[in-house]
């Protein structure tokens, strides 16, 4: 007789809607995370996903302990209901430095801001008991070959995840990486070492 499996479920609080009609006029006030997060259990979730900006709103003008303190805000607010944050995510891909990938960007600055933004998420990964963070890499890349030189551009990219996997220097204790695709943005196939091609086709 097999043994039954026990599953956990997790979103992210962007998936219940700010309210607004995609279409027209906002319909309701948006709700608070803290409002949100006391959603999760009662429809049998337990795990919450993050974008870094999901608990820091406005994290690129903070200082690091003002960036921290609203961190650890948000974790007594996970304690408070009984939830696990699954991952936390750098969203890079709402920033104009880095709409054209923030890992493989021709320009040396914003690669270095790429890289700052992606400590900042390890920081409040740490700060609020999160053991994985998630890469999206859909906006890295390029859509036009000639753009970039892709064998340069990719390999500084990949190279990238063993400093990832050495935490922040504020934080050095190593966590999980899970690089992850759609579908629908999927960058170049000649941009991804091979074992990525054939994850990212599964």
């Amino acid at each position: 007789m097999n043994t039954p499996v026990n599953y956990r479920f997790s979103f992210g609080p962007w998936n219940i809607s700010e309210g607004g009609d995609p279409f027209g006029p906002e319909v309701r006030p948006a709700f608070p995370h803290e409002e949100k997060y006391a959603l999760y259990r009662p429809l049998g979730f337990e795990g919450v996903q993050f974008h870094d900006d999901d608990v820091v709103p406005g994290l690129d003008g903070l200082t690091p302990d003002s960036l921290l303190k609203q961190a650890v805000a948000v974790k007594t607010m996970l304690d408070n209901q009984g939830l696990t944050p699954e991952f936390v995510a750098p969203r890079l891909w709402f920033d104009p430095r880095t709409v054209d990938g923030g890992y493989t960007s021709n320009s040396a600055a914003d690669r270095a801001y790429a890289w700052d933004r992606t400590k900042k998420a390890i920081d409040i990964a740490r700060a609020i008991g999160c053991k994985a963070m998630v890469l999206w890499l859909s906006r890295e890349g390029s859509y036009i070959r000639e753009a970039k030189d892709a064998r340069k551009r990719s390999m500084g990219c990949w190279r990238m995840i063993p400093k990832l996997k050495s935490g922040s220097s504020r934080n050095p204790m190593s966590l999980p990486i899970r690089p992850t695709f759609q579908p629908s943005a999927t960058p170049s196939p000649w941009l991804m070492p091979p074992a990525i091609q054939s994850a990212s086709k599964a």
